[in-house]
Protein backbone atom coordinates (compact mmCIF):
# COMPACT_ATOMS: atom_id res chain seq x y z
CA UNK A 1 0.00 0.00 0.00
CA UNK A 2 1.43 3.41 -0.91
CA UNK A 3 2.53 5.59 2.02
CA UNK A 4 0.02 8.34 1.20
CA UNK A 5 -2.90 5.88 1.54
CA UNK A 6 -1.71 4.62 4.92
CA UNK A 7 -1.35 8.17 6.32
CA UNK A 8 -4.94 9.16 5.58
CA UNK A 9 -7.59 8.82 8.27
CA UNK A 10 -10.48 6.49 7.46
CA UNK A 11 -13.37 8.30 5.79
CA UNK A 12 -15.87 7.39 8.53
CA UNK A 13 -13.66 8.69 11.39
CA UNK A 14 -14.04 12.43 11.88
CA UNK A 15 -10.82 14.28 12.55
CA UNK A 16 -10.40 15.61 16.06
CA UNK A 17 -9.31 19.18 16.68
CA UNK A 18 -6.46 20.20 18.93
CA UNK A 19 -7.18 22.89 21.50
CA UNK A 20 -5.23 25.31 19.31
CA UNK A 21 -7.39 24.48 16.29
CA UNK A 22 -10.58 24.88 18.35
CA UNK A 23 -9.26 28.19 19.64
CA UNK A 24 -8.50 29.36 16.12
CA UNK A 25 -11.91 28.33 14.77
CA UNK A 26 -13.86 29.94 17.63
CA UNK A 27 -11.71 32.93 18.53
CA UNK A 28 -11.72 31.75 22.16
CA UNK A 29 -8.30 31.58 23.85
CA UNK A 30 -7.02 28.12 24.74
CA UNK A 31 -6.86 29.13 28.41
CA UNK A 32 -10.58 29.89 28.31
CA UNK A 33 -11.29 26.56 26.60
CA UNK A 34 -9.39 24.78 29.38
CA UNK A 35 -11.50 26.66 31.93
CA UNK A 36 -14.68 25.64 30.08
CA UNK A 37 -13.41 22.05 30.25
CA UNK A 38 -12.91 22.37 34.03
CA UNK A 39 -16.51 23.60 34.33
CA UNK A 40 -17.78 20.78 32.11
CA UNK A 41 -19.09 23.15 29.43
CA UNK A 42 -17.05 21.80 26.53
CA UNK A 43 -15.20 18.53 26.98
CA UNK A 44 -12.55 17.02 24.77
CA UNK A 45 -13.56 13.79 23.07
CA UNK A 46 -10.20 12.21 23.66
CA UNK A 47 -6.73 12.71 25.02
CA UNK A 48 -4.26 12.05 22.26
CA UNK A 49 -0.51 11.71 22.46
CA UNK A 50 0.99 13.28 25.60
CA UNK A 51 -2.44 13.79 27.15
CA UNK A 52 -3.38 16.71 24.91
CA UNK A 53 -7.02 17.60 24.49
CA UNK A 54 -8.69 16.60 21.21
CA UNK A 55 -12.18 17.90 20.38
CA UNK A 56 -14.85 16.73 17.98
CA UNK A 57 -15.73 19.20 15.23
CA UNK A 58 -19.09 19.70 16.99
CA UNK A 59 -17.22 21.49 19.80
CA UNK A 60 -16.97 24.53 17.51
CA UNK A 61 -20.76 24.90 17.68
CA UNK A 62 -20.86 24.30 21.44
CA UNK A 63 -18.24 27.01 22.01
CA UNK A 64 -20.26 29.28 19.70
CA UNK A 65 -23.33 28.78 21.90
CA UNK A 66 -21.28 29.48 25.04
CA UNK A 67 -19.86 32.70 23.57
CA UNK A 68 -23.32 33.87 22.45
CA UNK A 69 -24.91 33.16 25.83
CA UNK A 70 -22.06 34.96 27.62
CA UNK A 71 -22.49 37.92 25.24
CA UNK A 72 -26.14 38.25 26.27
CA UNK A 73 -25.17 38.12 29.94
CA UNK A 74 -25.99 34.57 30.97
CA UNK A 75 -23.74 33.20 33.71
CA UNK A 76 -21.46 30.24 33.11
CA UNK A 77 -23.44 28.24 35.69
CA UNK A 78 -26.67 28.87 33.76
CA UNK A 79 -24.89 28.10 30.49
CA UNK A 80 -23.96 24.71 31.92
CA UNK A 81 -27.60 24.08 32.80
CA UNK A 82 -28.67 25.37 29.38
CA UNK A 83 -26.33 23.00 27.54
CA UNK A 84 -27.41 19.94 29.53
CA UNK A 85 -31.04 20.84 30.10
CA UNK A 86 -34.23 20.09 28.29
CA UNK A 87 -36.33 22.65 26.40
CA UNK A 88 -38.23 23.66 29.56
CA UNK A 89 -35.09 24.41 31.58
CA UNK A 90 -33.61 26.31 28.62
CA UNK A 91 -36.78 28.42 28.42
CA UNK A 92 -36.62 29.04 32.18
CA UNK A 93 -33.06 30.35 31.85
CA UNK A 94 -34.08 32.60 28.96
CA UNK A 95 -37.16 33.85 30.83
CA UNK A 96 -35.09 34.70 33.93
CA UNK A 97 -32.59 36.61 31.80
CA UNK A 98 -35.38 38.50 30.05
CA UNK A 99 -36.83 39.47 33.45
CA UNK A 100 -33.38 40.61 34.62
CA UNK A 101 -32.96 42.70 31.48
CA UNK A 102 -36.42 44.26 31.89
CA UNK A 103 -35.56 45.24 35.46
CA UNK A 104 -32.21 46.65 34.37
CA UNK A 105 -33.87 48.60 31.57
CA UNK A 106 -36.36 50.04 34.06
CA UNK A 107 -33.55 51.07 36.42
CA UNK A 108 -31.65 52.68 33.54
CA UNK A 109 -34.72 54.68 32.46
CA UNK A 110 -35.32 55.84 36.03
CA UNK A 111 -31.69 56.91 36.38
CA UNK A 112 -31.84 58.68 33.02
CA UNK A 113 -34.97 60.61 34.06
CA UNK A 114 -33.39 61.67 37.35
CA UNK A 115 -30.12 62.73 35.70
CA UNK A 116 -31.90 64.64 32.94
CA UNK A 117 -33.82 66.51 35.64
CA UNK A 118 -30.51 67.33 37.34
CA UNK A 119 -29.13 68.70 34.08
CA UNK A 120 -32.06 71.06 33.52
CA UNK A 121 -32.88 71.79 37.17
CA UNK A 122 -34.35 75.28 37.61
CA UNK A 123 -32.18 75.78 40.69
CA UNK A 124 -29.18 75.90 38.35
CA UNK A 125 -27.18 73.47 40.45
CA UNK A 126 -28.63 70.11 41.47
CA UNK A 127 -27.24 70.28 45.01
CA UNK A 128 -29.11 73.57 45.49
CA UNK A 129 -32.42 72.01 44.41
CA UNK A 130 -34.93 71.09 47.15
CA UNK A 131 -36.17 68.20 44.98
CA UNK A 132 -32.63 66.77 44.80
CA UNK A 133 -32.46 66.69 48.61
CA UNK A 134 -35.98 65.28 48.79
CA UNK A 135 -34.86 62.40 46.58
CA UNK A 136 -31.77 61.81 48.74
CA UNK A 137 -33.89 61.80 51.90
CA UNK A 138 -36.36 59.40 50.31
CA UNK A 139 -33.54 57.00 49.47
CA UNK A 140 -32.28 57.23 53.05
CA UNK A 141 -35.78 56.24 54.21
CA UNK A 142 -35.57 53.13 52.04
CA UNK A 143 -37.49 54.31 48.97
CA UNK A 144 -36.26 53.41 45.51
CA UNK A 145 -34.89 56.15 43.24
CA UNK A 146 -38.14 55.96 41.27
CA UNK A 147 -40.30 56.28 44.40
CA UNK A 148 -38.17 59.14 45.74
CA UNK A 149 -38.22 60.92 42.39
CA UNK A 150 -41.98 60.47 42.10
CA UNK A 151 -42.54 61.87 45.61
CA UNK A 152 -40.28 64.85 44.95
CA UNK A 153 -42.31 65.79 41.86
CA UNK A 154 -45.78 65.73 43.46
Amino acid sequence: MPTSERAQAPVDTPALLSIGELSQRTGVPATTLRYYDELGLVRPDARAVAGRRRYAASAVRVVGVIVFLRDVGISLADIGRFLTGDRRSQCDIIDRKLADLAELQHRIETARTALEHGRRCPAGEPTQCPRFWSIIEGRQRGLTVEESHSQAHR
